[in-house]
């Protein structure tokens, strides 16, 4: 069979595999729809104690803001401490954070990771619960009464909160502030399967005793934060998710430091997709080793696939172009009159194989995200460029990101946090 069947049989099963999830999504929020509507409160028996971890590398301009952002938290005093690692900063971070009453500070001698300062702290830290937090965020003043009642059922090994962008100015970080509005929607939504995998490093909290039994953060890896939420589920535990406890986080203004993010957070995901690969179909972990891990391999796999296969025919076609321009000896009519492109070929590639596909997409997409900030409680716009930007173009770029990812995973170049 020719190269055009294949390309064209590979580019609908791709699309195909992204319009599946999507209405995956939507179904699982029709059956839950009054989940979303209404949030069922967790009445908290009883107060535990909390360890407030925050992982600081030059941090100077951030620190003071999130250490107040804790202690302004409605919860008792006497049992809440917050404890700053200084991951040996080279600008002021450390003299900040000795001037502040109430923070135990570790210093770290070498730079050594947020892994293993979390690690550092949770040795010493004397909470019941741990919740870590990176120091470039704030936190709402009523997260912990929102959260803590969660942890009133025994199997709960975490909970993770609702992360928004905390004051996106430019037009990449109102991209990114969609994007992360969407993944509120998701979260809760794999929460409903119980199937969360990943607990953001932006005030997720944790059972320290399941922490400890489990050893603590893995010091190896990327993602951290996805390590440990497979652990949690391979060790038979559950993550839940909190709709309405928001956190907030600073993320990057450009696209040279959303690569330097992405690049981390993917590759990362490849690690962690090797070494729990033994969860991949398998009926032990429910949703979340039969449908949620298998298909975010798939996903994996077909973003590349239809950005490899964009990028062919794009190509191909300027090939074309260009060989044909060559034969015409520079007479520009003649190229007019004989300039052929195999239209039918490009079309039948990049076109008319992604077009339903696509605009169901769009629509699919569309809907969810318009439903994410309804959940969330955030003004929508379909005036707001920065959402259709998401829609469209923010696929190709990540689609790019992952494809360097997985370059960057074959060839074993040196992983850097």
């Amino acid at each position: 069979m020719s190269l055009v069947f294949w390309t064209t049989l590979v580019n609908y099963a791709a699309w195909y595999i992204f319009v599946f999830i999507a209405v995956t999504w939507l179904i699982v929020l029709f059956i839950n729809r009054d989940e979303f509507s209404t949030i069922r409160r967790k009445r908290i028996k009883r107060f535990p104690t909390i360890s407030v971890l925050i992982p600081a590398y030059n941090e100077e301009k951030n620190i003071k803001r999130i250490v107040k952002s804790i202690f302004r938290v409605n919860y008792p005093k006497n049992l809440l401490e917050v404890i700053v690692i200084n991951d040996a900063s080279t600008d002021r971070t450390r003299e900040i954070v000795e001037a502040m009453e109430g923070v135990i500070l570790l210093n770290n001698k070498k730079n050594r990771g947020k892994a293993h300062s979390l690690n550092r702290a949770l040795k010493i830290a004397k909470g019941e619960l741990i919740a870590c937090v990176d120091a470039d965020s704030v936190v709402e003043k009523n997260i912990l009464m929102k959260m803590v009642g969660h942890f009133e059922n025994p199997k709960v090994a975490s909970v993770t909160p609702a992360l928004k962008v905390l004051r996106p100015k430019n037009f990449i970080q109102r991209i990114q502030s969609a994007e992360y509005l969407l993944n509120i929607f998701l979260r809760k939504s794999l929460e409903m399967i119980d199937s969360i995998h990943v607990t953001p490093g932006v005030f997720s909290i944790y059972r320290k005793s399941v922490l400890k039994e489990l050893g603590g953060f893995d010091e190896n890896n990327l993602t951290e934060d996805m390590e440990i939420a497979l652990r949690i589920h391979n060790a038979g535990y559950k993550i839940e998710n909190r709709l309405d406890a928001c956190s907030y986080t600073l993320c990057p203004s450009n696209l040279r430091s959303l690569f330097k993010q992405r690049l981390r957070w993917y590759r990362g995901a490849l690690q962690n997709t090797v070494k729990y690969r033994h969860m991949i179909f398998n009926r032990k972990y429910g949703n979340l080793g039969m449908f949620l891990l298998p298909f975010n391999f798939i996903s994996i796999l077909a973003v590349i696939t239809i950005f490899l296969i964009l990028i062919w025919n794009v190509f191909d076609t300027v090939k074309t172009f260009i060989w044909q321009l060559y034969l015409i000896d520079w007479n520009l009519l003649v190229f007019i009159k004989n300039f052929e492109i195999n239209w039918e070929v490009f079309f039948l590639n990049t076109f008319t194989t992604s077009f339903v596909f696509m605009v169901m997409g769009l629509i699919l997409g569309g809907y969810l995200l318009m439903k994410s900030f309804h959940i969330t409680k955030e003004k929508f716009s379909f005036n707001k460029l920065g959402y259709f930007t998401y829609l469209l173009a923010y696929p190709i770029i990540m689609m790019s990101f992952w494809l360097t990812a997985m370059m960057f995973e074959i060839f074993r170049i040196e992983r850097k946090w």
